[in-house]
């Protein structure tokens, strides 16, 4: 009995902890949890209206021109006069640089003495060729004779009336005139060569003569075309070689623009020439409105490039334009319907807006059509897309953290 009370004793000890652990912990308060309202962002926003508009692009570029040239020397002188000075206006045939005329000079007397040397070659063979021909009937006689005299002297010596000497002296005479008659007829015969070759020497030296002749003119340095000295590369005093660079110009009527067109653009852009539509562009340069017209795309398309190269012509100019001056122009393109003025703030990184549903975000896939500029001389974007209705919200402010979900509220 009492090892039974010893038994239960610390087993009810243990059931009434247990116990009073479960009153405990089921009338413990429960905490009442407190309603968190999400923070709404306070943005800008601006109901879609379709519209129909030709949009800008503003491209950037750069002046040039197809028509440079670099003038150089085509004879070893020295510089004697430089008559211009870089960055000034010539126009076509202008005297821009005076070589040395002297070293010239020489080389173009030589060249001509060489053809009155010829020149009086071919009348000394003329002479000698009517000299010939004179005397080819006397040459004849000669033989005729000297053969008549070989027959007199066989006759003579067959009856024993002359020596076999005589004979002999005689028929060397004829010999002697056979071969002189020869020769001046074989000399008659070679005229006509020797007259085709000095005549061929003839024309080598006046081409030589001609050379020299150009040469001294290419001593004038002259402006190819109405343009500008771009750049002097000689002084005077200098002394040139053939091939050596003396001086850069540039046509000044035929400036263009070398300007980058975006990618995104360039199928329109090509599509517009394919139907000859007229491209324009506008641009300011030194506070002046320059009109311009795309004539041509680049033949090719550079590796670092994010587009293809347009060059437009301007139509409307200064004079005064340097080379590689700086332009930004205003890019005319083709009629848009069903398109949405938007600040350039509503875009998202290259081709996303935010709608308003419901107080909260919804992000959108927009293609970028183009640009415009406002009532208020302001660039505004042009954009289109399905999942934009007429009149539904667009935020205008660029938040940090815009994801879809996100609670806006509109300014009032």
């Amino acid at each position: 009995m009492v090892k039974l009370k010893k038994f239960l004793l610390p087993v009810l000890i243990l059931g009434l902890t247990i116990l009073i652990v479960v009153v405990l912990v089921a009338t413990k308060p429960k905490a009442t949890p407190k309603d968190t309202q999400q923070k709404a962002w306070l943005v800008n926003a601006i109901a879609a209206q379709m519209t129909t508009v030709s949009p800008q692009v503003t491209v950037y570029g750069r002046i040039e021109t197809p028509r440079d040239a670099t003038l150089k020397a085509a004879v070893e002188a020295d510089v004697e006069q430089v008559l211009v000075l870089e960055g000034e206006t010539v126009t076509q045939g202008e005297l821009l640089l005076q070589l040395d005329k002297t070293d010239v000079e020489l080389v173009k007397q030589q060249r001509q003495a060489d053809v009155d040397e010829i020149i009086a070659s071919i009348a000394n063979e003329n002479v000698r060729y009517q000299r010939d021909l004179a005397l080819l009937e006397n040459q004849k006689q000669l033989v005729n004779l000297a053969d008549k005299a070989v027959q007199r002297t066989k006759k003579l010596e067959q009856n024993k009336l002359t020596s076999q000497a005589a004979l002999d002296e005689s028929s060397a005479a004829y010999q002697q005139q056979e071969l002189a008659l020869k020769q001046l007829q074989n000399d008659i015969a070679e005229h006509p060569s020797r007259i085709a070759q000095l005549e061929a020497s003839k024309k080598r030296a006046e081409a030589l003569l001609k050379q020299s002749e150009v040469n001294l003119e290419r001593t004038d340095i002259r402006a190819p075309f109405p343009s500008r000295v771009a750049k002097l590369n000689v002084a005077v005093g200098d002394r040139v070689r053939p091939g050596d660079s003396l001086i850069n110009v540039y046509d000044l009527n035929n400036l263009e623009v070398r300007a980058q067109i975006p990618g995104r653009y360039s199928q329109q852009i090509r599509q517009m020439m394919q139907r000859h539509q007229l491209i324009q562009a506008t641009a300011m340069i030194d506070d002046e409105l320059v009109k311009l017209e795309l004539k041509r795309l680049s033949g090719e398309v550079r590796l670092d490039s994010g587009g293809i190269d347009g060059l437009f012509r301007l139509v409307n100019h200064p004079n005064n334009l340097p080379l590689g001056t700086f332009v930004e122009l205003q890019l005319q393109l083709s009629e848009q319907h069903n398109v949405i003025e938007l600040p350039f703030s509503a875009l998202y990184g290259l081709d996303r807006v935010y709608l308003i549903e419901d107080g909260h975000l919804k992000a959108v896939t927009i293609e970028r059509v183009g640009e415009v500029v406002g009532k208020d001389n302001q660039h505004r974007l042009l954009i289109r897309s399905d999942e934009i209705a007429s009149g539904d919200l667009i935020v205008t402010t660029q938040l940090p953290n815009a994801i879809t979900g996100l609670a806006v509220e509109t300014k009032l």
